[in-house]
């Protein structure tokens, strides 16, 4: 794919190389559970998108950043019922997130939990998402047959794709051939997940969160809100997410968050830009990464070394 090749482009082109239908286990995936009388004003103080007013048909994308505005987590959020909100996030983040929030919870009547009995599975293909979500919008929420679902953002009426959550585990249908396929969904549509090796490094611009809806510029204080919010106002973002795919060993490990980019062939040259997440698909490595603006897009991208593998690049803010 070239520079500047459409979001739809990109992901015809991975659901070309999908098997029809498909569901994998995503056990990198964990489920946090705030609850209580206060879960709705407590975790809304805390995430950048609106909580209070979430409800049980719709999630949401939602963030959680320091004080100086970096991000030390994203996933998706939803009102499991009336005084529950679910989060979905990285699981190798679970533990942390978990002690931090309560380190917030004071006086409020909240209780803070990793959800240990659901498990988290992403489908995509007509047989695979029931019927009455295909061509439904993103984030939409349902349960059927004893599962609940979430349309993906990446979903397209032609190939639905969205989350299944069950007290079973989901089956692998896709097999070993579709490993990384979710993934590579998910890292083509725009949507990079922070880990514990990609914590405090990206401010929310760099993952496009300004533009997808994962910040909502009206709601009150959360932490990082004047820092985002100045740098949203002022039009000062200079670094945006990029999405590049190479050809890559199936048998090679993805560069891990945080890998460094190098101007392609330029030895000797410094870092411009930086890994968020990277997965590994029939071949195919698929990179959400941090670029300057500045550079783009006369800059030829290489991971790890100016001689490492050339990146195909393309923005989805552009397509949007």
């Amino acid at each position: 794919m070239s520079a500047g090749s459409s979001d739809l482009d990109i992901l015809e082109f991975i659901m070309e190389n999908l098997a029809a239908d498909g569901l994998q286990p995503l056990p990198g995936c964990a489920l946090l559970n705030i609850e209580g009388p206060d879960a709705l004003t407590f975790l809304h103080g805390q995430l950048t998108h609106t909580v209070t007013g979430l409800d049980g048909e719709r999630a949401a994308p939602a963030a959680y950043c320091t004080a100086q505005g970096r991000l030390l987590a994203n996933g998706v959020l939803w009102r499991a019922r009336d005084d529950r909100i679910t989060w979905m996030v990285s699981r190798d983040l679970a533990e942390t997130l978990i002690r931090r929030l309560r380190m917030f919870v004071l006086r409020t009547k909240v209780t803070i939990s990793l959800d240990e009995t659901t498990q988290v599975g992403g489908a995509w293909g007509a047989g695979s998402v029931p019927d009455s979500l295909h061509g439904a919008p993103a984030w939409t929420r349902a349960s059927i047959e004893g599962a609940d679902w979430i349309v993906a953002p990446m979903s397209r009426a032609e190939r639905p794709a969205a989350w299944r959550l069950a007290a079973d585990a989901a089956p692998d249908t896709a097999g070993a051939a579709q490993a990384g396929a979710w993934a590579a969904l998910r890292l083509a549509g725009g949507w990079p997940r922070i880990q514990a090796a990609s914590q405090d490094l990206f401010l929310p611009a760099s993952l496009d969160m300004d533009l997808n809806g994962t910040i909502d510029f009206a709601k009150g204080c959360y932490p990082g809100q004047e820092v985002i919010a100045r740098s949203h106002y002022r039009g000062t973002v200079k670094r945006r997410l990029a999405h590049g795919t190479a050809s890559w060993s199936p048998d090679a490990p993805p560069p891990p968050p945080a890998t460094d980019l190098y101007p392609a062939g330029e030895t000797g040259s410094r870092p411009v830009g930086r890994v968020i997440e990277s997965a590994v698909h029939q071949g195919l490595l698929h990179v959400a990464a941090e670029i300057t603006l500045s550079d783009w897009p006369a800059m030829r991208y290489a991971v790890g070394a100016p001689d490492g593998a050339a990146l195909s690049m393309r923005m989805p803010s552009e397509a949007a």
